[in-house]
Parts: structure tokens; C-alpha cells; sequence
């Protein structure tokens, strides 16, 4: 049990993010939901300051580099500046004015092997 109220596991945590130790705040929000589990805020400190996640895909032995999408960027970077593209292997599979346009033109995009960005 601890003494403490959840404004003050917030307050720490605060203390921590002015000293710049985001890692040492998300611990101190990871200990506040021990004791107070459903606090909304403490939830929001702890999803926000959490470590990032990174998933890696093996690329399969057939999978391209890369380059295709690249030389496609070079020859189109004029024709679709300010836009955001999805490309596979060379291939424009939508265009659009933001990410969700992207979105909602191919559907998932997560491990698929489409490149999703924005043309400067």
C-alpha cells in the first residue's frame, strides 16, 4: 500500500518530464497504476511515455530493396510533391492529401511491404 494519492504519482512524474528523464517519469506512472489502476490520467502517462515498440519483418528471399520505390520517387517527386504516395515495388498504389486518404484507398498497410510517405 502507499501513502500517496494519484495527483502525487502525477506530480513526481511531472517533476521528472521538467528534468528530462521520460524514462524515470514512465516508471513513476508504471508504479502510480499498481495502486491506482483505473486513473485515466495515470493511464495517459504511462501510454505516452512508454518505450517505444518496434516490430522487425524478415524480408523473404524474393523481397525487394527498395530501389524501385526510390527511382519511382525520383522520377514522380514534381508530379506528387505535397502529396502522401503508397508505392510497392515500384508501383503507385494510391496517392492522396494525408496518411488516411492512403488509408482508406488500400486498406492495412502494416507488413505488406508498401512504402507510405510524403513527397517533398
Amino acid at each position: 500500500m502507499t501513502n500517496q494519492t494519484a495527483v502525487e504519482f502525477i506530480k513526481q512524474a511531472d517533476i521528472e518530464i521538467q528534468r528530462g528523464d521520460f524514462h524515470g517519469a514512465w516508471k513513476i506512472a508504471v508504479e502510480g497504476l499498481k495502486y491506482f489502476p483505473e486513473h485515466a490520467e495515470l493511464q495517459k502517462y504511462e501510454y505516452i511515455l512508454a518505450p517505444p515498440k518496434v516490430t522487425v519483418v524478415p524480408r523473404t528471399p524474393n523481397q525487394d530493396d527498395g530501389q524501385a520505390d526510390i527511382d519511382w520517387i525520383k522520377e514522380n517527386r514534381k508530379q506528387y510533391r505535397g502529396c502522401w504516395v503508397a508505392l510497392k515495388n515500384g508501383q503507385l498504389l494510391a496517392s492522396g492529401k494525408d496518411l488516411d486518404e492512403i488509408v482508406e484507398q488500400i486498406g492495412e498497410i502494416k507488413n505488406t511491404g508498401i512504402l507510405v510517405t510524403v513527397i517533398y
